[in-house]
């Protein structure tokens, strides 16, 4: 069928290379993915005994490795920051009258 544009068929872990934007849980997954072909791969080279491109997987592995942790700890960091600026985080009851939120002007 002409026409049809094969760009649109490319897998996610096509792009997990160098994520950018979105959530760091959806950069996680597709650096997850991107490990396990990778770890394929690893796996046939060894087979062929291919050992420049084992070492050469091996590299990659550790890069994608090293970022997942990255992802994660940052991921760690946002979730603290936000837990502590959540209104009973800071000990303000949000429901606490004497701050002016309800005040009467009926009298």
């Amino acid at each position: 069928m002409m026409g049809v544009n094969a760009v649109g068929f490319t897998s996610p872990a096509a792009y997990a290379g160098a994520p950018s934007g979105g959530s760091s849980e959806t950069k996680i997954q597709a650096l997850q993915q991107k490990l396990q072909k990778l770890d394929q791969e690893k796996k046939e080279a060894v087979q062929k005994k291919d050992e420049d491109k084992v070492k050469e997987l091996e590299k990659q592995i550790e890069n994608i490795k090293r970022q997942i942790e990255q992802l994660k700890k940052k991921e760690n960091q946002e979730e603290k920051k936000a837990d502590q600026e959540s209104p009973g985080a800071s000990g303000h009851n949000p429901y606490d009258t004497s701050a002016g939120m309800y005040v009467d002007v009926s009298v």
